[in-house]
């Protein structure tokens, strides 16, 4: 029941922060009018939290994320703030007593990953990185193909997500101080991606540059995926970057058979799948629509967890976030920090 009296069996739903990304999110969780309700937002601007709430509808407006986590008629809070800011929001919505469905990445490093998953797990609270692109049906299916075997031994994966970014040094893309740069920003999608189909590999080569802010603004790696009993040897390459308009592909190669997916990133279309040793062979294609932006999948798993008592999501499982975590920081590591500037004389 809501403050006002209302009866609803609607998911009560609170967004943290309140810029582009928090916009895109209300916007498709007004295409589940079945299903979930937006109840409140909060900011730490007051004048931005009532100009989002009159944008998208929302009846409750805060100037501070505690009063958004203290709200009785919200379930759960999609904290949409900046990199640096995810811990310690998703904390505090737990710590609250709320489910929370967290942006990508899911915190800075992996020690406060495991620290948010342990805290949810203790408290039986709901959690999950919003990593939309693993709830795609498309990258679904891809997977349920490659694990079933008819493609034969997943032998390589390759996925990249790039673009020539050409604002300010001061946007949070390239702020230090925000968490910025390519790796945390765009490189957690081929990650993820390869994850979906190898897991965590066993070793990280990786090259990259940085921007003048000191962050890293284009990076490359090779992941190492040593054979197991349950699995032959396997490879990935990931690109990512704040300089180039990379093919934002993802391709995926077995013993028999190959899957070739454009903008995997950008609500994706098709799927060719290609069976056979031949390259000449012709693909079978599988297609898809989505409402939206495409986030109405990841909101409408979110509440079926929800509704189901679940606190992960088979989706976006806590082990695949902390393993995509520990990546991540390797590559940082292995692509190292900014060489200082030599002044010119």
């Amino acid at each position: 029941m809501l403050l006002d009296g209302t009866v609803t069996d609607l998911t009560g739903w609170g967004i943290l922060a309140s810029g582009h990304i928090a916009s895109v999110f209300a916007r498709d969780l007004a295409l589940l009018p079945n299903e979930a309700r937006l109840v409140a937002v909060g900011s730490r601007s007051l004048e931005r939290a009532m100009a989002f709430a009159a944008d998208h509808g929302i009846p409750r407006a805060y100037d501070s994320y505690s009063e958004l986590a203290g709200d009785p008629d919200v379930d759960v809070v999609y904290v949409a703030s900046t990199h640096h800011d995810h811990f310690a929001s998703a904390r505090l919505c737990l710590d609250a007593g709320k489910s929370v469905l967290v942006e990508k990445p899911m915190t800075t490093s992996p020690g406060d990953t495991e620290e948010l998953i342990n805290l949810a797990r203790d408290r039986g609270l709901f959690l999950m990185e919003a990593l939309w692109t693993r709830t795609n049906p498309l990258l679904r299916k891809a997977a349920a193909l490659a694990a079933s075997g008819d493609l034969g031994n997943i032998r390589h994966v390759s996925a990249n997500f790039g673009f020539a970014f050409q604002g300010s040094p001061t946007h949070r893309l390239l702020d230090p101080a925000l968490a910025g740069g390519a790796i945390l920003d765009a490189g957690v999608y081929p990650i993820h991606a390869v994850n979906l189909f190898l897991g965590e590999p066993a070793e990280v080569l990786a090259f990259g540059s940085h921007a003048s802010t000191g962050v890293d603004s284009h990076a490359a790696a090779v992941l190492n995926y040593p054979a197991t009993e349950g699995r032959t040897a396997a490879t990935a390459t990931v690109i990512c970057s704040l300089e180039a308009d990379l093919p934002t592909s993802l391709e995926v190669y077995g013993s028999f058979g190959r899957i070739m997916i454009n903008d995997f990133f950008i609500l994706p279309k098709e799927m060719l799948v290609y069976r056979g040793h031949h390259r000449d062979v012709a693909p079978e294609v599988m297609v898809t629509q989505w409402p939206g932006g495409g986030y109405t999948f990841q909101a409408q798993e979110v509440m079926r967890c929800l509704r189901a008592g679940e606190v992960e999501s088979p989706m976006v499982p806590w082990r695949a976030s902390l393993a995509v975590a520990r990546t991540l920081a390797l590559w940082q590591v292995a692509v190292g920090e900014a060489m200082p500037q030599q002044e010119e004389s």
